[in-house]
């Protein structure tokens, strides 16, 4: 039995929906082909406006 797409949609992670929607793997390093892994993830709008700010 196919479950309802709220419940597949919410046990999907970032990384299966990064995959689905952007065709972006961010487990798999792109140089070496190694699994990478994801040690943390920035979620907060004000943080990642200060972080972006230093990069331009």
């Amino acid at each position: 039995m196919e479950k309802p797409p709220e419940e597949r949609h919410r046990v999907m992670t970032w990384m299966q929906r990064l995959k689905r929607v952007f065709n972006i793997d961010i487990e798999t390093c792109e140089r070496c082909g190694g699994k990478v892994k994801v040690i943390a993830s920035i979620e907060d709008p004000d943080v990642i406006a200060h972080i972006l700010k230093h990069l331009k």
